[in-house]
């Protein structure tokens, strides 16, 4: 009679060789007269997840462990499975197990720190602790290289990241990934022939990856070679890549070719993989830019009632129809069809925003007539059509400054889209002309310039798509800035009459914003109400008669923290401006003597910016997790 050690042997032979099905056989066989055998029911597990049956291997291994603790395979095994299983906190306390076992695991360090940077938001630093310790303890292996590589570039570590992906390479030089990674860095630092001969090596190595294919083609852009990016966007797209149906599209219409760029996009609309968001905002603004506003109507309307991939886009679809009314001087209609709408969306945020603005006035905002265009062509010129489309307030306006502070160096015209801040600001910035040769990645090059870092020659004539922002707010700036960004005296009877209840209601205007919304959903740092409620308690006697403002955007849950403070809200103290309440809550934050932000917000550390009045600013620690004192400007 065969024993369960010699079954055991013959089911490891199988399972070794391929033949996960004949193994499972042999492992249940031993479990059936030897239900506590924990290497059976560890490698019977790993058999369930080839099967597929993921959350049965889960449930077998950890029988495994609580018979024999002392199985690090098992440990190991566990781990990646909880990750699979798209269950990351339970995989990352997996991860942590071992390491309380066996601090020095480079391999369990390295997958934590994978598995943090993953995560995105306050985890960057744990993911960049992890995987550091895992190269000092083992400083030979590629992947964990490159892997850390791509961590320092999501903490704006550049070229600390370039560094670790050739690292890797010296290690590694078919590794493709690396090379596509390097590429890619390379693009963000301005190197554009490092960047294009990293990304050709990558394609060379693997031709049929379409995202080799889809960065070489961003290098191309960055070069000015359009119909080279075409030419590799096309590839990528054939190889059925979504983002790359998305980029052919957009580069058809900036070569001009209109009818093509049309079709592209309308064929990609019903494929999978793409983002059906951005396909129909780049719709949209064709369609405006054609003058095909009756066609553009008909489409939209159309698509609003038919699922695409499952599901109706609604929301994109009434924006693309409310950018239509504002582009006929109809910002009532455009407001009505966004009213009730929410969304995150950046393109969603503008189009809804500039029609409640344009239609808070009778005349539906005449006076935004731009000043004229330089028909001379003598000043070199830049713009950035992105400021009207990615992300919301806070994050054009710091593109804003960053684009505006580099022209200005430069001597440079600065031509804007219709964007929100420049209808809520007293700004005058000329409209966009001809349509500039796009860059991609900018935010290094602007930045260098503004630093005189060895930047070279002033980047002319381009539009600088999704600039960021300066990594430097240096107080030599802020006098520019905050000249720039005042509001019009048209919107004052909205904003003004809360700071005004507020000043007669006390000595001392302490505002408190507080960020929920996607910050919980989207893993950032969340500001802890506790932290500021202690620190107010220190801070409320040693005020002259304080009065507590409450910002959030998400205020029935987080008022009671505050309730021994008697705050007051935007609801309490000003009529509602319909679609544009965020404005009133940034306009008092300019205005307070104590400015309190929310962890990594830039609404609430943009107005902290923009305050000249305030002696006290405050922000989380989250470290410490308290409130400490900081200085806007650096």
């Amino acid at each position: 009679m065969t024993t369960p050690d010699e079954l055991l042997a013959q089911a490891v032979a199988h399972h070794r060789a391929g033949r996960l099905a004949a193994a499972a056989v042999r492992y249940r066989r031993i479990l059936s007269v030897s239900p506590d055998n924990a290497d059976a029911l560890h490698l019977l597990g790993l058999t369930e997840r080839h099967a597929g049956r993921v959350a049965e291997g889960i449930a077998l291994i950890i029988r495994a462990l609580r018979i024999n603790p002392a199985l690090m395979d098992a440990r190991v095994n566990l781990a990646n499975l909880l990750q699979q299983a798209g269950r990351p906190a339970a995989a990352a306390a997996a991860w942590r197990q071992i390491l309380a076992i066996d601090p020095a695991h480079a391999r369990a360090w390295a997958s934590l720190g994978a598995l943090y940077r993953g995560q995105g938001g306050r985890a960057s630093a744990q993911a960049l602790a992890a995987l550091g310790r895992s190269i000092r303890l083992d400083p030979h292996q590629a992947e964990i290289l490159h892997e850390f590589g791509l961590a320092l570039r999501h903490a704006d570590r550049l070229k600390e990241a370039a560094a670790s992906h050739r690292r890797a390479l010296r290690l590694a030089p078919d590794f493709v990934a690396a090379r596509m990674n390097l590429g890619n860095t390379l693009l963000e630092l301005g190197d554009h022939d490092g960047a294009a001969a990293s990304l050709a090596a990558a394609v060379a190595l693997l031709p049929s990856d379409p995202a080799c294919w889809f960065n070489l083609g961003n290098v191309r852009q960055a070069r000015g070679d359009l119909e080279g990016a075409l030419a590799c966007y096309r590839r990528a797209a054939r190889m059925n890549l979504g983002p790359a149906r998305l980029q052919a599209g957009v580069t058809l219409a900036r070569l001009g070719r209109l009818d093509e760029a049309e079709a592209t996009l309308l064929d990609s609309l019903h494929r999978s993989g793409t983002d059906v968001s951005a396909v129909l905002e780049e719709l949209s603004g064709l369609f405006i830019r054609r003058g095909r506003l009756a066609q553009g109507r008909a489409l939209f309307s159309r698509l609003a009632a038919t699922p695409i991939n499952g599901v109706r886009p609604v929301g994109e679809c009434l924006t693309g129809l409310a950018a239509m009314e504002l582009q006929e001087g109809r910002p009532d209609a455009a407001a009505a069809l966004l009213g009730r709408v929410q969304g995150d969306n950046g393109w969603f945020f503008t189009v809804k925003s500039l029609a409640f603005l344009r239609a808070s006035l009778p005349d539906h905002g005449a006076w935004l007539a731009r000043p004229p265009g330089d028909p001379s062509g003598t000043v070199g010129r830049v713009t950035s059509s992105t400021l009207a489309a990615k992300g919301r307030f806070a994050h054009t306006v710091m593109e804003y400054i960053l684009v505006r502070l580099y022209a200005e160096r430069h001597g440079l015209r600065f031509e804007t889209p219709d964007w929100v801040g420049g209808t809520f600001f007293a700004l005058d910035d000329p409209p966009q002309g001809a349509p500039l040769r796009p860059l991609l990645f900018p935010r290094r090059i602007l930045n260098a310039s503004l630093e005189d870092e060895g930047s070279g020659p002033p980047v002319v004539d381009r539009d600088l798509l999704s600039p960021l922002f300066l990594l430097d707010h240096r107080e030599a700036y802020r006098a520019r800035v905050q000249s720039w960004l005042r509001p019009r005296r048209d919107w004052l009877p909205h904003l003004e009459p809360a700071v005004e209840k507020l000043r007669a209601l006390g000595g001392t205007v302490v505002a408190i914003h507080v960020r929920r919304g996607d910050f919980v959903t989207g893993n950032y740092p969340l500001t802890r109400t506790e932290w500021y409620v202690a620190w107010l308690r220190e801070l409320w006697r040693q005020l002259d008669r304080p009065v507590l403002y409450l910002a959030s955007d998400d205020l029935p849950a987080i008022g009671a923290a505050f309730a021994e403070f008697r705050p007051l809200t935007r609801a309490d103290l000003a009529a509602e401006w319909p679609g544009l309440d965020y404005l009133q809550d940034f306009h008092v934050l300019t205005q307070a003597d104590v400015v309190g932000v929310s962890a990594a917000s830039g609404f609430s550390q943009l107005a902290a910016r923009l305050n000249r009045r305030a002696r006290i600013f405050a922000e989380p620690d989250l470290a410490a997790r308290r409130i400490r004192p900081f200085v806007p400007w650096t």
